[in-house]
This record gives structure tokens, sequence and C-alpha cells, in this order.
């Protein structure tokens, strides 16, 4: 009976002390980058609908090319040079997946994005969206 107690012991715990060790990243290091950007989405037909500015925080971890948005990974990195930046997110809302590759270059602080946004409802069917912008480090 005490071995049996031990070993579920022994099982309930040992999960927490290899958890204990995964990567944590570390936030305060990082360089903030802050994007200011003007988003234009366009019908099928390449008109425009609808433009907005819009900005995002990126925190570049250059020690493990690495980068986040806010404090969620990205983990489609295509490209992380000291030139520049590429990668692609996909995202869901209530209403449609947003597909976006995106460029920050690192040199002259230019932001691109192309997205595609497809919708749930075939009315509005699939739209595309450019947006072109400036990054600034905050630190």
């Amino acid at each position: 009976m005490k071995k049996k107690i031990i070993t579920i012991f022994i099982l309930l715990f040992t999960p927490i002390a290899v958890l204990a060790d995964a990567f944590v990243p570390e936030f305060d290091t990082m360089k903030s980058l802050r994007c200011d950007f003007e988003e234009t989405i366009y019908n099928q037909t390449g008109n425009p609908i609808t433009k907005s500015k819009q900005f995002r925080l990126y925190r570049l971890d250059d020690t493990y090319n690495k980068i986040y948005l806010g404090k969620e990974p990205i983990d489609n990195i295509t490209y992380y040079g000291n030139d520049r930046i590429e990668f692609n997110i996909q995202s869901m809302t209530d209403d449609f997946i947003v597909m976006s590759q995106t460029t920050i270059n690192r040199t002259n602080g230019e932001y691109n994005s192309y997205s595609e946004l497809e919708y749930d409802n075939e009315i509005f069917g699939t739209r595309t969206a450019k947006a072109v912008g400036v990054c600034k480090f905050l630190n």
C-alpha cells in the first residue's frame, strides 16, 4: 500500500517539475516595436470598400529569432534577419478567417501586409486587404 501511495505521489508531481524547465520568454529584455499602419480592404472586383488606421505592438527576441504579437508567439516566421522580418499569421473571428503575410523592414521601418479574408457568409465572398505603415522601436 505504501509503494502505491509513493508511486501515485511521484506520478502526480513529476510533470510539474518537467514543465518548470520549459522555455519562458523574457519580455522585459526584448525590443518593443510599434507598427502604425493604414489597412484598405478590397471587394472581389478590386474596389476599396473600407480603410482603417491600426497599430500592432511586437516584441523581438533577436537571440532566438522569434517575434511576438504582444505576448503571443508568431509561429510561422519565414525570414528573420537584421534587415527585415517576414511572417504569416492566420486568425479567426466569428465572421471570417484572415490569412496575412507581413514584412517589417528593420532598416527603414516600413510595414507591409497582404491579407485574404474568407467570410462565412457567401454574400461577402473572399476579400483582400493591403496595409502600409511605419514601425518604430519603443526602447
